[in-house]
């Protein structure tokens, strides 16, 4: 049972006996008529799911250090249950298909687990868990905002932390032999990122502003649109200088050498005479033993946070651009060679895409844009088919 006390300070106390064991909640409240009324209000709901076995600890006190200890004591009350909790299975899980994911991939998914489904599932049953608390929680996660008021996750993100757990409960329910509960669930609908890349002036505009020592990294970023964990990846004995060949064989994440992101990713890119320059100048620039063509200034491998947060944002700034992400070097570079009219073909394996549908699906206000108006061209030769 719970008890509501009063300590010297003033401040209300909830005073909870469970499993042969004291549980003490200190509150902010003072104990003003208002405050009681609230707090009794809270002890009577308590109270009631004690007396039917569902309180759970977590829900009324989710900051306290003591949830751990309760939730023991609870399982250990009922040792005779079929099916495992929530936190437990997604342990087992996690270990059963980690083997499968890279180590950056294997870290996302940890922490969406520990911070975002454990303590909201942590001490369910696996076979409890209902879709209506997944879409209420989902719910929750969608009203986060930041101090701006914009929202704090967006539905790409709320996705790719509800996917782990959708299909805990899927193998679970397939294990343990009951009713999948999730069958209505639907993802969020995505929308697309927005693009911002550069013109050829603002490209000018960057390498005039950037810090002469970055200013060859930023160029073969812009050149060949290669993705950051590419160009940190990189290593001198993948540029072939007597085949011009800039190979792409790995990446290099939080500190870690990996797999490229996908077959496509692994390519030989083609060193322009610009890109040759550049590469032969780092390569005599290096004082350095290291593996990577471009390091930090202590010769270490180049973390991607590094680069955003002390090169790329301050040199924006400095040039007068609009704040965009170093992706964007990417984008930039698809569609200045668009603009080239490069073969589209040759633009998607530069990027490392599976096919050229990507580059049309992403850039086609640029592909347009690169050549004339929207429409002008079959305007024109329908104009000129019914004048004959």
């Amino acid at each position: 049972m719970a008890h509501i006390r009063i300590r010297p300070n003033g401040r209300i106390q909830f005073d909870l006996h469970l499993y042969g064991q004291r549980f003490r909640e200190g509150t902010k409240m003072t104990a003003t008529p208002k405050n009681l009324n609230h707090a009794k209000a809270q002890l009577k709901k308590m109270n009631a799911e004690i007396d039917l076995g569902t309180f759970q600890y977590r829900d009324y006190f989710p900051d306290s250090k003591k949830i751990g200890k309760f939730e023991s004591l609870q399982r250990a009350k009922h040792p005779d249950r079929c099916y495992p909790f929530f936190d437990s299975f997604a342990d087992e899980w996690f270990d059963r298909q980690k083997s499968k994911w890279k180590n950056s991939y294997k870290n996302t998914v940890r922490l969406n687990i520990e911070g975002y489904l454990k303590p909201i599932f942590g001490n369910t049953l696996i076979n409890e868990v209902t879709l209506a608390q997944v879409e209420y929680y989902r719910q929750d996660l969608m009203e986060l905002l930041k101090s701006d008021g914009s929202r704090k996750l967006s539905n790409r993100r709320i996705n790719n932390i509800f996917w782990p757990l959708i299909a805990m409960i899927s193998l679970a329910s397939d294990e343990y032999k009951f009713d999948y509960p999730l069958r209505r669930y639907k993802a969020l609908k995505e929308e697309s990122a927005d693009s911002h890349p550069m013109t050829i002036e603002e490209v000018e505009r960057f390498l005039a502003a950037v810090p002469s020592e970055w200013h060859d990294y930023f160029v073969l970023r812009f050149w060949t649109g290669m993705r950051s964990c590419e160009v940190h990846g990189l290593y001198v004995e993948h540029l072939d200088f007597d085949h011009r060949l800039i190979r792409i064989r790995q990446n290099y994440v939080n500190g870690e050498i990996c797999d490229v992101k996908t077959p496509k990713s692994r390519r030989d890119l083609k060193m322009c005479d610009t890109l040759f320059d550049v590469l032969s100048r780092v390569l005599k620039s290096k004082t350095d033993d290291s593996p990577f063509v471009f390091t930090t200034p202590k010769g270490k491998g180049i973390d991607t946070q590094y680069i955003s947060k002390k090169i790329w944002y301050p040199t924006l700034k400095k040039a007068g651009l609009r704040r965009r992400r170093p992706y964007e070097t990417r984008h930039t570079a698809a569609v200045l060679h668009i603009a080239a009219h490069e073969n589209p073909l040759y633009i998607s394996q530069m990027l490392g895409h599976s096919d050229t549908r990507l580059l049309f699906d992403v850039y086609a206000p640029y592909v347009a844009n690169a050549s004339r108006r929207d429409g002008s061209a079959f305007s024109k030769m329908m104009m000129e088919a019914s004048a004959q």
